[in-house]
């Protein structure tokens, strides 16, 4: 094989590692999030504060009352149900589960690209050689 050939396989492998990267980051984004949200749901469970402070964006908050503390919660394709914190906090458990294997799904893929990178090095030294 060629050097040139070689270096392009080389950026190639190396361009899929930086995407996937990119993909863990926002992957730890979202649990985080998620972990922070587990959290509130979690106080909110078990406060007796009948009121709160709630998000209204970038921001900014507004005094709310709390009324009951069934949420309402989008299971997909626009579908909302109420559930109580507890339920909800399994529901968003789920997500971070879903989450990480995904995360560890990556990871793996990142070694593989790891090992492709290490035979190609090995396999260019031995071509040099020759």
């Amino acid at each position: 094989m060629a050097r040139e050939d070689y270096l392009i396989r080389l950026s190639l492998l190396e361009q899929e590692s930086n995407k996937i990267e990119e993909q863990i980051g926002l992957i730890n984004q979202q649990i985080a999030e998620l972990e922070v949200l587990k959290l509130s749901l979690e106080k909110l469970d078990k406060t007796k504060e009948k009121e709160i402070l709630a998000p209204f964006g970038k921001g900014i908050f507004f005094k709310a009352e709390i009324k009951e503390k069934e949420l309402f919660v989008n299971i997909g394709a626009n579908v909302v149900v109420k559930k109580k914190p507890k339920e909800t906090t399994e529901i968003v458990q789920r997500q971070i589960k879903q989450l990480e294997e995904l995360k560890k799904s990556l990871m793996k893929n990142i070694e593989d690209i790891r090992i492709q990178l290490e035979s190609l090095v090995v396999e260019a030294g031995r071509e040099k050689r020759s």
